[in-house]
């Protein structure tokens, strides 16, 4: 449900074929608002303030449509609160939402990406959740890894989880051992000399990711984790461009696409590409979101059941990128709206009434997808929602121990960067830009959108 993303939408994430996954992380794209679908009735274009008559309103991208029906459904039985759904096309949510808003609807609960959740609060588009019983014990029940997308660093709460993934890397085991490999790369150079053996050996393109401009800005910071490069400071500084591993990192990156051991379309091809040529054999690694292995399992292609997940990213480090969207309150909101919206939002991106995890485990059920609360690990019910080749006790130690979320990535100009990243990565990649360039660029970007 990918998101989640600037200059993108993560709507773009998935293509028609993987139809499943249509809501994954995008890229900020600032498309036309395309019109609403109303699931179950339009948004009230009541004043949040005005009189509240128990029914709540909430704004969604399309994605699961029927299950986000059945988790307002589940709540309503418990509740006694009624909700009404509309739901935004992918492409263009951030903008159409932000539309409605400026325009005076009033939405009650909504989805969010997480670049631009820090904008909604910070422009009194989405309220801040600090007041409301049970918050500050939500940020306490997630991974210390993730707390940043959710509590910024001046206290306030500003959404809640909507899902969460662990960049991760898919391998073909039988093909890995069939020219040496023991198992899966540990490092860059070892993912290189495996995939350039595989070519050898008559794999069309051995590495594969989704390199589109959209996405090149997470695999760039998923990258650079890997080496054990700090992204960016406290401040937002782009401390990348300090550190001279960020240079062997590009120059890796350049000769995977350089020496061929891509495919040629890997600029452009949707992950249902990469998905088959996973599940066919004509690639050997796929490098997204941990969920994407379900994806590969699923397709029940010649080689499918062959392919395995990576715990640990290849790199010196091992640290992945852990990502995910969120859910917002609007702001205004007075007395029982503004409790019921709360008892929503906590509901969908924390517990239910009941104290159980139970939309989360729903998402487990439907597409895989995590969250960043450890206790919900040790739920049976969740860890039995994943088919059997995962391994849920790596999976919790990826967020307690191996990944970062990237707080700066939450920041209001980070969209700005995130935009750049794509055309300046692919135009390396393509020989247009070196290396040295490249990140001087990048840290140019960095600078000039946060103003310092």
């Amino acid at each position: 449900m990918i998101n989640q993303g600037p200059g993108r939408d993560q709507s773009q994430l998935l293509s028609s074929t993987l139809s499943r996954r249509s809501v994954l992380r995008g890229a900020l794209v600032a498309g036309l608002a395309l019109p609403s679908i109303g699931a179950l009735a339009g948004c009230s274009a009541d004043d949040p303030s005005s009189s509240y008559n128990g029914r709540l309103s909430m704004t969604a991208w399309e994605a699961y449509p029927d299950q986000i029906r059945s988790n307002l459904k589940a709540f309503t039985d418990v509740s006694g609160v009624n909700v009404d759904l509309t739901l935004i096309p992918n492409v263009g949510y951030v903008s159409a939402l932000q539309t409605r808003l400026l325009g005076g609807t009033a939405i009650d609960v909504f989805y969010n990406f997480a670049y631009a959740s820090t904008k909604y609060a910070d422009q009194g588009w989405a309220a801040k959740l600090n007041d409301f019983e049970g918050a500050e014990d939500m940020i306490a029940d997630m991974f210390a890894s993730s707390r940043g997308l959710y509590q910024l660093q001046d206290g306030r709460i500003i959404n809640a989880p909507y899902f969460s993934a662990l960049y991760s890397l898919f391998y073909n085991k039988s093909q890995v051992k069939s020219v040496g490999g023991a198992a899966e790369p540990q490092s860059k150079d070892e993912l290189y000399s495996l995939s350039e053996k595989l070519k050898n050996s008559g794999v069309k393109a051995p590495y594969a990711a989704y390199w589109t401009k959209q996405f090149c800005e997470e695999y760039f910071i998923n990258y650079l984790l890997a080496d054990g490069v700090t992204p960016f400071d406290e401040k937002g500084a782009p401390v990348f461009a300090d550190d001279a591993k960020t240079k062997d990192v590009l120059r890796w990156w350049q000769a995977m696409y350089q020496d061929g051991l891509t495919s040629k379309g890997i600029l452009t091809a949707d992950p249902g590409v990469h998905v088959t040529a996973m599940a066919q054999g004509t690639s050997s690694f796929f490098e997204l979101h941990h969920y994407f292995l379900k994806e590969i399992r699923g397709t029940k292609g010649p080689q499918s059941a062959n392919v395995d997940i990576a715990y640990r990213s290849p790199g010196t480090a091992g640290t992945a990128l852990q990502i995910g969207e969120v859910i917002q309150m609007g702001s205004g909101l007075e007395g029982d709206r503004a409790r019921d919206a709360w008892r929503l939002l906590k509901s969908y991106g924390w517990k239910d009434e009941a104290g159980a995890y139970s939309t989360f485990i729903s998402w487990a059920k439907s597409a895989a997808l995590l969250a960043p609360y450890p206790n919900l690990f040790a739920d049976q019910e969740f860890r039995s929602a994943f088919p059997k080749y995962y391994d849920m006790d790596k999976l919790k130690d990826g967020f307690e121990n191996n990944s970062a979320a990237v707080s700066a990535r939450v920041a209001p100009w980070y969209s700005t960067f995130q935009t750049n990243v794509g055309d300046r990565i692919q135009a390396m990649l393509i020989g247009e830009a070196d290396v040295d360039a490249t990140v001087s660029g990048l840290a140019s970007d960095a600078t000039t959108a946060a103003g310092a």
